[in-house]
């Protein structure tokens, strides 16, 4: 079950990675998940050259503290 009242865990400008592929990503917005019962960000994935920089939006539970 979710605590609907609890803050968010990542604010705007913060740094965390994506659980499955550990890729670092900034958090740019914050909002309450339509579908979901938790917090949906947008993110931009911070792709290390030749790629670049991409956003998704993704939930809260798909994301890790990063470690860099």
């Amino acid at each position: 079950m979710v605590d609907r009242n609890r803050p968010a865990r990542y604010a705007p400008g913060d740094r965390a990675a994506l659980r499955a592929t550990m890729q670092p990503v900034e958090i740019l917005e914050v909002r309450r998940g339509e579908f979901v019962p938790d917090f949906v960000y947008k993110i931009r994935v911070l792709a290390e050259r030749p790629a670049r920089p991409y956003n998704l939006s993704v939930p809260e539970h798909d994301l890790a503290d990063a470690e860099f």
